[in-house]
């Protein structure tokens, strides 16, 4: 059996991982172009399977989409 700080790290990370609100720079400030790049490849693989747009999405269409879906 897992002790109390185990099991309370594992329900955080499992909580992060369905958690369909995914931040592309989670929490970072200074990403490498080449590493917001990769992430809003994941992002667009998990979240944006319908979207007439996917193939044509940079950062700034992201943060716009994002704003749109808040409203």
């Amino acid at each position: 059996m897992a002790c109390g700080g185990c099991a309370s790290r594992r329900k955080n990370r499992v909580a992060r991982q369905n958690k369909e609100d995914y931040d592309l720079m989670d929490g970072y400030a200074n990403l490498t172009d080449r590493q917001i790049k990769a992430r809003l490849e994941v992002y667009k693989r998990r979240y944006c399977k319908a979207c007439d747009r996917r193939y044509e999405c940079d950062y700034v269409s992201y943060v716009e989409c994002r704003k749109s879906k808040i409203k």
